[in-house]
């Protein structure tokens, strides 16, 4: 699937990332599984493939083209039956969602991190784990000066960070591995 990804411009996670990932998803080995941003559904198997034959994916994707290609994916994978693709925007979906979830996988729009957050929360159970990818975003959020272009999606991952970090309802670990990772377990019932 990675040499796919390529070839349709698709945002797939980096090598190094998708260890910690399927290291995550294997130890825990949840039930339930919230995945932000399916784009071709190369984190979605891969997570479906470490986790427990019992598991059950929720995936979230915008991109039309991504998502028929990930369904398409999951079929050949021979996940399929174990995957709930919802075509949509992440932050009005999950605005909506019931239900808990053991893991989620939060690699949607970058600048949008911080608005998911609450709703995350409320979705993940105690115990649960919010894997967080790309969160020092090309390494702009350690820089000290800040390209224009790049300034809102930095600021909000800064804040996004800031309050991971503070919330007393999570143990956060920030990772610099690649483009950055925040593992958080939720301690308490929010």
């Amino acid at each position: 699937m990675r040499y796919e990804a390529g070839d349709v411009s698709a945002p797939i996670m980096r090598e190094e990332s998708v260890a910690l990932l399927t290291e995550e998803v294997e130890r825990l080995k949840p039930k339930r599984i919230l995945e932000i941003g399916t784009a071709i559904g190369y984190s979605g198997t891969q997570m479906l493939f470490n986790a427990g034959e019992d598991t059950r994916l929720t995936t979230i994707e915008l991109d039309v083209f991504f998502a028929e290609l990930a369904l398409k994916n999951f079929e050949k994978s021979g996940l399929r039956e174990r995957v709930r693709l919802i075509e949509g925007d992440a932050g009005e979906v999950v605005a909506m969602m019931e239900g808990r979830f053991d893991f989620i996988l939060l690699d949607g729009p970058k600048g949008q991190y911080e608005h998911y957050r609450p709703y995350l929360k409320r979705l993940l159970n105690v115990g649960g784990i919010l894997f967080a990818d790309n969160v020092l975003f090309k390494g702009y959020v350690n820089d000290y000066y800040i390209k224009h272009k790049h300034r809102t999606i930095v600021n909000s991952l800064t804040l996004f960070i800031r309050n991971m970090q503070k919330d007393p309802d999570f143990e956060t670990r920030l990772l610099e591995t690649e483009d950055g990772i925040i593992i958080a377990k939720l301690k308490v019932e929010s």
